[in-house]
């Protein structure tokens, strides 16, 4: 992966950590996803 493109995922997905409250310094993007997938299942269990 070109090392620009590599970089804006990186910094994607740091803002994404942030928006949801996780520390992206400790939280690996397995855990994030993890974590995403919760809150959906939550979301989709309310309806």
């Amino acid at each position: 992966m070109p090392v620009e493109l590599r970089k804006a995922h990186q910094e994607n997905d740091k803002a994404v950590m942030e928006a949801y409250g996780f520390n992206w310094r400790t939280m690996t993007e397995s855990d994030c996803v993890a974590e995403l997938f919760k809150m959906y299942k939550l979301l989709s269990e309310e309806r």
